[in-house]
């Protein structure tokens, strides 16, 4: 890769981080899904020597553009997200549901506001709300429930859209406090996803 990276790439860029969460189920009917995660950007975030160190393993090159990184920043994101479940059962745990969400992330490392959905047939669908995604993908969590399974195993197709409107993503836009690379970002977009889960 580039010593100096052509201006329109992305900035160079890692987050160490950690977060807590609190899920609260209603009914299998509603998932409500508060989360903070707080964590450094830049170099204290060690991306270099992570990915070079990979690099070495594999035999691939090293990435010469970390000189060009975004600057050590605090990162703060608050999320809170609501999902709801409409399910068909069909017998013996099988059934199709879809799962409409909305949700808002705060922070210096993302701002946004989200709609989308997800479409599931399968097997024990009441035993999670979709498969669980990092963010700002179609959001997922980690929430799993064995309380009412028809057996011990499930399995689903799923495909998913969400549709953001993004105030600020440091990793297009830049560090908040000082000047850094940016990229031009869009304000509105969208992620379609699709798989199956077991």
């Amino acid at each position: 890769s580039l010593g100096d990276p052509e201006k329109d790439d992305r900035p160079y860029a890692g987050w160490f981080y950690g977060g807590i969460g609190l899920i609260q189920d209603t009914d299998h009917r509603r998932l409500d899904h508060l989360e903070l995660l707080v964590g450094i950007i830049g170099p204290t975030a060690f991306a270099e020597t992570t990915q070079n160190d990979w690099h070495q393993y594999i035999g691939v090159d090293d990435a010469f553009g970390w000189d060009h990184q975004l600057h050590d920043e605090p990162g703060l994101m608050l999320t809170y997200e609501r999902k709801y479940r409409f399910l068909a059962e069909m017998g013996n745990g099988f059934g199709v549901d879809f799962i409409p969400e909305a949700g808002a992330t705060v922070g210096n490392v993302m701002t946004y506001a989200q709609v989308g959905g997800m479409l599931r047939i399968g097997r024990n669908l009441q035993a999670d709300y979709g498969p669980a995604r990092m963010r700002p993908n179609l959001s997922g969590t980690t929430y799993f429930t064995e309380r009412d399974m028809v057996g011990r195993f499930g399995f689903y197709l799923f495909a998913g859209a969400q549709g953001r409107a993004v105030a600020r993503n440091i990793f297009l836009d830049g560090n908040s406090f000082r000047d850094s690379r940016d990229v031009d970002s869009e304000a509105l977009v969208a992620d379609l996803t699709g798989g199956i889960s077991f």
